[in-house]
């Protein structure tokens, strides 16, 4: 692999600076160098015998920040398709009974398939809100190799609860007969901790520093304060992020106002635990005061367009959140509730979204605030500086998309094009931390084909498995 690496003479374009050709060089992993062409004394004059110099010729490419998804779940990579049952009463025990009980090839498989479909589609970055139900290290080992493997930058966000998912309960609750079934149990406290702090020990910065460990709430409803105090601390401690769900559904605003008297982003902020290390999943059933507070924070929202509108949870009030200087996110959220990763759809459906409800048209989010959202406010949520940006020492995260095709042609506005009009369909070239793993429109990090191959029958096979939560899941159904 080059040790170096220029692409001449190409378009350049980030949510920050406007579409001009550029020479982008590459070394030890990050952009040394965004000049005019030929500007660069590698560009006037590559000596042949350079061994260490991969030149890419750039004149029919655009290059852009790879894409970030800030927010998804690897176990669910496999369930694309698996039914619009999201109206289902028992919907989360259903998706239970799809993932639990996995072996540690069956987790890298489910993976290394999403990681396929992101680098088919221009994103290099994820969020990985992991697993479904408890872990065990041998859990977070396989989805550790899995990013290793792939070449993908990855924050695999451990994620933990120590009380019960109420908020997903039917009215009165669930029988004791039923409970003891639980998938969603909760482990005791000392375990989960104690799993978060191995995990960091042995993973944060694997894979020369492309894979970071952070310690990820399920949600604070299903936390005591003891746990999301000992997430603050271990955070601190160690320097990394915190990633949770917040306020995805108008329950969890209820309850949040039941248990604390006050808003759910109020209590995080008495916990200490509301500034720039926290970003929140979805961030949907939340006012305008807790939107100022958020913002004056730091704290980071990761806006799932797709999931939520599938899911009926509501719209995220993305638009107020950027006029109040709010650093929004975006993900896809899990295949089940969205059924692809494809994150330029992601971007696309975030700025229109918001336009029909905000009568103001200079609040609506621009093709720019689309783009900063999929790139540069994701680097954020990984607290990776520079991420997201063509910008000398930056990471080398980038994608070449191919300009001679029908979708770029004619090319009249390459950022509203690259937002509202591109897909994955013409990424050409994907660099992670500078090196190729897309190459031509094809995967060379790893092999894809043995992967494609282990997961088509995984789900059957976990079905046949499961079989006995899914007839909880019946149980559960006819309680709501």
């Amino acid at each position: 692999m080059s040790d170096r690496l220029l692409v001449r003479d190409v378009l350049v374009l980030d949510a920050e600076s406007a579409p001009a050709r550029k020479d982008v060089l590459v070394a030890g992993g990050r952009i040394a160098a965004v000049q005019e062409p030929g500007a660069t004394a590698e560009a006037r004059a590559p000596r042949p015998d350079d061994a260490g110099l991969r030149i890419i010729d750039g004149r029919d490419r655009l290059l852009v920040p790879g894409l970030i998804n800030a927010h998804t779940h690897s176990p669910l990579n496999v369930l694309k398709g698996t039914g619009d049952v999201l109206n289902h009463p028992a919907f989360m025990w259903l998706n239970q009974a799809d993932t639990a009980g996995r072996s540690a090839d069956e987790i890298r498989v489910s993976a290394l398939l999403g990681c396929i479909e992101h680098l088919n589609n221009g994103t290099t970055a994820v969020v990985d809100h992991f697993p479904e139900q408890g872990f065990c290290p041998g859990d977070v080992d396989a989805v550790v190799e899995a990013y290793a493997v792939s070449g993908l930058r990855a924050l695999v966000a451990l994620r933990v609860f120590d009380e019960p998912y109420t908020d997903i309960d039917p009215p009165g609750g669930l029988p004791v007969s039923i409970a003891a079934q639980n998938p969603l149990a909760p482990p005791p406290l000392a375990d989960s901790l104690a799993l978060i702090e191995d995990a960091i020990t042995r993973h944060d910065g694997a894979a020369d520093d492309r894979i970071t460990i952070c310690p990820a709430p399920s949600n604070p409803s299903r936390c005591s304060d003891a746990l999301l105090d000992a997430v603050r601390d271990i955070a601190a401690r160690h320097d990394t992020a915190v990633h949770m769900h917040l306020l995805e559904t108008r329950v969890q605003a209820e309850i949040a106002k039941k248990r604390y008297g006050t808003t759910m982003v109020r209590h995080l902020d008495r916990l200490g635990l509301l500034g720039p290390r926290l970003s929140c999943a979805h961030t949907i059933w939340i006012g305008d005061d807790d939107i100022a507070l958020m913002a004056e924070r730091g704290g980071i929202a990761v806006h799932n367009p797709e999931s939520n509108l599938k899911l009926g949870a509501g719209i995220a009030p993305v638009a107020r959140m950027l006029a109040a200087g709010m650093t929004v996110a975006l993900g896809t959220d899990g295949a089940s509730t969205n059924d692809n990763l494809d994150m330029h759809e992601v971007m696309r459906i975030a700025v229109m979204l918001q336009r029909p409800s905000e009568p103001d048209r200079r609040r609506w989010p621009t093709a720019a605030d689309g783009l900063r959202m999929a790139t540069s406010a994701g680097g954020a949520v990984m607290r990776c500086a520079g991420l997201g940006r063509i910008v000398p020492g930056a990471p080398a995260d980038f994608v070449l998309h191919d300009l001679a095709t029908p979708a770029w042609t004619p090319l009249n506005d390459p950022l509203t094009q690259l937002v509202f009009g591109a897909s994955g369909s013409t990424v050409d070239t994907v660099v992670i931390d500078g090196r190729i793993v897309v190459e031509g429109g094809r995967i060379v990090a790893f092999d894809p084909e043995p992967v494609l191959r282990e997961a088509k029958d995984l789900v059957r096979h976990l079905r046949a498995r499961n079989t006995a939560l899914y007839g909880l899941a019946a149980r559960i159904a006819a309680l709501s």
